[in-house]
């Protein structure tokens, strides 16, 4: 009892939040699937025929792989349900006829042992009361992991290379065993984190409590989508308008391997400090964001690519879009190749780590070569990989932009045959 009014605290809590509250309420009743990372939570709408009044036993499917313990009545509408059983079938495929990688006592030689087939549609059975004879529809909730999701974009320009069209999709794969008309969304989050996220800002609400300030993943709505057994693809952004795009150079010599997600900062004093740190500067297109359209996209691969002349399609650069370390990113930058005579350094200057005050201190120095006849713009990417409790406490560039919880860009006009540095000062602190 207490598992189930768990799970449904959570069904009921995760479908009742994001943009799902502003829907009107006389919105057709159905089936309903938020997809997240590692799961998905359904709410599934069954009808259940009762031949008679009074006692009946009906029986409907839901989901392969559901134990009917997770399983939770969001709404019995007219019914009265006094007991819920259920049962899986799982198919298990004809052994292999030999193989020689085995041998038994009997002689024989046999196939490896296989792995149980794909199990069937779990069947829940009702035992019900109803006051009349008739149809019924009764909401199910249940989380699942046999649908599964991933997102890709593509972006085209011209020869130009002036704006760029953004599309976009997501394919989901279903392996439930049954069919699903659903109002779908999409968070790119983890279920379990995503939660943690939720009871975060409550507890900031409520209570006073620290939170991240980087947004939550926001719910993205897909529409009405049928899901058959298999892959169906949609559309993210069909008709979105084209964007500017621009050229710009990438310093980002870290990355985010080292992004650790603590509150407290990891203290290794070699901690990205490399002796033999990446020079490479990038060419790449800035490409700005809009924020209606963007909201709550889910992060996947992105392919640059430009149509020419002939009409034909040739791959400018590949990069990722709406990572959670890019989520409050006003730009995204696609790289196409390594900018000649354009390198970069970047040395830490100082590491103190001041207990007493829970107080961590390092400054860098970035400092940009060029060696051409012309200025360059260089978008300086740094990550503030020791932990998410930072400040930027000082920096000597323009346009100090923070990109997501560990990830800042900083910006500098290198004049033509000569350099430039960039100092700035990161503060971590502790509870």
């Amino acid at each position: 009892m207490v598992k189930q009014l768990a799970l449904a605290a959570l069904v009921v809590g995760v479908l009742g939040c994001g943009p799902r509250a502003a829907r009107p309420t006389t919105a057709p009743a159905g089936d309903e699937i938020t997809l997240y990372r590692d799961r998905a939570v359904i709410k599934q709408r069954v009808e259940l025929v009762v031949p008679v009044a009074d006692r009946a036993t009906v029986t409907v499917t839901i989901a392969a792989g559901v134990q009917i313990e997770d399983v939770v009545v969001l709404d019995r509408g007219e019914l009265t349900i006094s007991e819920l059983h259920g049962t899986s079938a799982t198919v298990t495929p004809a052994k292999a006829a030999h193989d020689d990688d085995d041998d038994d006592d009997d002689g024989e030689v046999h196939g490896p042992a296989l792995p149980p087939g794909p199990t069937g549609p779990t069947e829940v059975t009702f035992v019900v009361a109803a006051p009349h004879a008739g149809t019924f529809a009764v909401h199910l909730g249940y989380v699942t992991d046999r649908i599964t999701w991933a997102a890709a974009y593509t972006m085209t320009t011209t020869a130009a290379r002036e704006r760029v069209t953004l599309r976009g999709a997501v394919a989901i794969h279903n392996t439930t065993g049954i069919a699903l008309k659903a109002r779908a969304y999409v968070v790119d989050a983890e279920l379990g984190a995503w939660r943690g996220r939720i009871a975060e800002q409550l507890g900031s609400a409520l209570a006073g409590m620290t939170r991240s300030t980087t947004p939550i993943a926001t719910p993205r709505a897909l529409g009405e989508v049928e899901l058959g057994a298999g892959e169906t693809r949609v559309e993210l952004l069909p008709g979105e308008p084209p964007r500017p795009m621009r050229s710009v150079l990438v310093f980002d010599p870290v990355g985010t391997k080292l992004d650790h997600g603590g509150s407290a900062p990891i203290r290794d004093a070699m901690l990205g400090v490399e002796r033999s740190a990446p020079t490479r500067v990038t060419e790449s297109f800035e490409i700005p964001r809009r924020s209606a359209s963007s909201e709550g996209l889910p992060a996947g691969p992105v392919r640059l690519l430009q149509r020419n002349a002939d009409g034909g399609l040739s791959v400018l650069g590949e990069a990722r879009l709406f990572e959670v370390a890019t989520r409050v990113a006003e730009v995204d930058t696609v790289a196409i190749g390594t900018a000649e005579g354009v390198t970069g350094r970047r040395e830490r200057r100082e590491l103190t780590i001041d207990d007493d005050d829970r107080r961590l201190v390092e400054e860098f120095v970035l400092t940009i070569k060029n060696t051409r006849t012309v200025p360059v713009e260089v978008v300086l990417r740094e990550h503030l990989y020791r932990g998410q409790n930072w400040t930027l406490a000082y920096q000597t560039a323009r346009d100090p932009t923070k990109e997501g919880p560990q990830q800042i860009s900083l910006r500098t006009t290198v004049p033509a045959s000569s350099e430039s540095k960039v100092l700035y000062v990161v503060v971590y602190t502790w509870p």
